[in-house]
């Protein structure tokens, strides 16, 4: 019996910018899987729902600003995504909806993989949005002893209660404490003013571009585990749960570094076409047009070529 090819998205907004699709499409390549992967700007989390059922897609991944959004409207969601509240990961079982988080496991297997014994180990995880309600779960998953900090007080409070971990100030920061981990999830140029009193030995920075921290941290001799390796673990699993079969790791991290070629993207609309066929164009973008007139869309384009490309 025929099987049509598989096709799977990443939604967000910018999403442009997205690795995702240079890590998933090598990896089916390398398993000669009959497989796409593309990049999806919505407009809504309902607008995410919609989109998989309709072109159909056989998974998706979400990304920033509609994790948190999705998890409701999903028909069934994980224990891991709801305990930290975001689906990042949705599985189309002939058309029920199933979602997942594997953004803790992209936290706890590039520590792993950096030698760490996490059952052992002191962490501090700063921020206090959804990755490091991720972290702080995956890290408690594994037994390690977690402390977390951000600017705002009652967002880390939040997280110390729904997982038991302990808080720090912000403003008023214990420096005494000596630790083996910290796990950034702080903007790209946002600077603590406490980091270069901390005393630590390694740095997971969920930034996977130059950030701040990680370069204060470089100069303090600490060890930086660069946010590629959350990145590519994530979605390690998210294959895994996509396929029931674990991709090649390798296959994924060297597929990195493939940057998109701006004078030869592909950018289509959506709702597509009748007669269009997603499968073999293998298109870089689509973005959904609902209401939307030219100029609006002309204008979102430019926005993400302009965010991809730093232009």
């Amino acid at each position: 019996m025929f099987q049509p090819m598989k096709i799977f998205a990443v939604f967000g907004n910018p999403i442009l910018h997205s690795k995702s699709p240079q890590l998933f499409n090598s990896a089916f390549e390398n398993f000669k899987v009959d497989a796409f992967y593309t990049r999806i700007r919505p407009q809504s989390a309902t607008d995410i729902i919609d989109i998989i059922k309709k072109l159909p897609l056989a998974g998706a991944n979400i990304t920033a600003p509609y994790k948190e959004d999705a998890l409701n409207l999903l028909d069934e969601f994980s224990i891991d995504a709801k305990a930290v509240g975001a689906v990042n990961t949705v599985v189309n079982y002939n058309g029920r909806l199933i979602g997942h988080n594997t953004d803790h496991v992209g936290v706890t297997e590039s520590l792993k993989n950096a030698g760490i014994n996490l059952s052992r180990s002191k962490c501090l995880v700063l921020g206090g949005g959804g990755a490091a309600r991720a972290a702080v779960y995956g890290l408690k998953k594994s037994e390690a002893e977690v402390y977390i900090c951000n600017r705002t007080l009652s967002k880390a409070q939040i997280i110390a209660s729904d997982f038991g971990c302990k808080v720090l100030d912000w403003n008023n920061f214990d420096s005494s404490i000596d630790f083996d981990v910290v796990v950034s999830t702080l903007l790209p140029e946002a600077i603590p003013p406490f980091l270069q009193s901390l005393k630590f030995y390694f740095l997971l920075d969920a930034s996977y571009k130059s950030s701040a921290v990680s370069r204060i941290a470089s100069e303090m001799n600490v060890e930086i585990i660069e946010g590629k390796w959350w990145l590519i673990h994530q979605a390690v699993a998210a294959y895994e749960l996509f396929l029931g079969v674990k991709p090649s790791f390798e296959s994924m991290a060297s597929a990195f570094d493939v940057k998109l070629d701006k004078e030869k993207l592909r950018i289509e609309t959506f709702p597509l076409s009748e007669k269009y066929e997603l499968a073999t164009q293998r298109v870089d973008l689509i973005v959904s047009t609902k209401s939307l007139d030219a100029s609006v869309l002309k204008n979102i384009v430019d926005e993400e070529i302009g965010k991809a490309f730093g232009s």
